[in-house]
C-alpha cells in the first residue's frame, strides 16, 4: 500500500471497514440527526457537497479505532504512533439545477510546501457508483509538479489551490460500503457531481503523527465536551455541543485521540 501510494498518489482498500459499522453510522444519521438519507422530498435542504455536523459519536469512533485501519496508516507512516482526525460525514443528494455543484479539483493546502503532507481517506458508508458524487482525482498531476500553480486563488474566506485540468484525464472511483480510498494530499482531488438517483454518504478519516500538547488538549476537550474541532466550527451546525456522552475508547482509541501517549512519545 505504501509503495502504491508513493507511485500513484492513491489506493483503494476494499472492505476496510465492516459493513455493519457503516450501517450503524448510517442509522445515526437517519434516526438521530434526521438526515433524509432515503427521503427524496427532504433532499432540497442540502447542498451538493453538504457536510453533516457529526464528529464525536460512538459510531464514528468505532470506525476510527479499528486496529486494521491503524495498521494501514502505520504502514504508510512507518510508525504506530499516530493520531486520528476528528472529521465529519458527507451527504450528497442527487444534483439538480440551481442547487450548486461538486467541488472543483483542488488541493487542501499549498502543494509546494514540503512541510505539509497529509494521508487523507474517505470511507463509503453505502454502495457508491460512478456518477453518484464519489471521489475523483487527476492522476497525471501527482508527479507533474511543474504543472502545479505557483500562486493560489485568493478568496474572501482564504486561499484556494486549483490546477488547470484542461486536457487531462480524470479518474472517478466507485466503491462498496466499507471501501476506503486513501490519497496523498499532494494529489489534486474532489468529490464529483451526483447525477444518479441516490445520495452518496461517506465518512472522512485520516491518521497522522502527533502534534504538540496544545493541540492534544484541544482534541481531548472536543471529545469530553462533544465539541467540533475549532478548525471546522465555521461550518453550519458545527458550533453546537453534541447531545450524546463521550464515546467509549479502546486503548488504541485513547492513543489515537491523544488521551494516552504512545510509548515513543515518552
Amino acid at each position: 500500500m505504501r509503495e502504491t501510494l508513493e507511485r500513484e498518489g492513491w489506493f483503494r482498500a476494499e472492505g476496510a471497514v465492516p459493513r455493519e459499522l457503516c450501517a450503524a453510522l448510517f442509522a445515526v444519521l437517519r434516526d438521530d440527526l434526521d438526515v433524509p438519507v432515503d427521503d427524496p422530498d427532504g433532499w432540497q435542504r442540502y447542498g451538493a457537497s453538504d457536510i453533516v455536523p457529526i464528529w464525536g459519536h460512538q459510531a464514528q469512533w468505532d470506525i476510527r479505532q479499528l486496529p486494521s485501519l491503524h495498521a494501514l496508516w502505520a504502514e504508510i507512516w512507518q510508525t504506530e504512533g499516530l493520531w486520528v482526525s476528528l472529521d465529519m460525514v458527507r451527504f450528497t443528494p442527487p444534483w439538480r439545477e440551481g442547487y450548486g455543484d461538486a467541488l472543483p479539483i483542488h488541493w487542501d493546502h499549498d502543494p509546494h510546501d514540503g512541510r505539509q503532507r497529509w494521508v487523507q481517506g474517505v470511507v463509503a458508508l453505502t454502495d457508491t457508483e460512478v456518477g453518484q458524487g464519489g471521489w475523483r482525482c487527476i492522476p497525471s498531476l501527482f508527479h507533474e509538479r511543474d504543472a502545479w500553480p505557483s500562486e493560489p486563488i485568493v478568496r474572501p474566506w482564504g486561499e484556494e489551490w486549483r490546477p488547470d485540468v484542461s486536457g487531462r484525464d480524470e479518474l472517478e472511483l466507485p466503491g462498496r460500503a466499507g471501501d476506503l480510498i486513501v490519497w496523498d494530499s499532494r494529489l489534486p482531488h474532489a468529490n464529483s457531481r451526483n447525477v444518479s438517483k441516490r445520495p452518496r454518504l461517506a465518512f472522512y478519516i485520516q491518521m497522522f503523527p502527533p502534534q504538540d500538547d496544545e493541540e492534544r488538549d484541544v482534541r481531548i476537550g472536543c471529545w469530553r465536551q462533544g465539541l467540533c474541532h475549532p478548525v471546522w466550527r465555521w461550518r453550519p451546525g458545527a458550533e453546537r455541543a453534541e447531545p450524546w456522552p463521550p464515546a467509549e475508547l479502546s486503548r488504541l482509541g485513547r492513543r489515537l485521540l491523544g488521551l494516552e501517549r504512545w510509548p515513543e512519545e515518552g
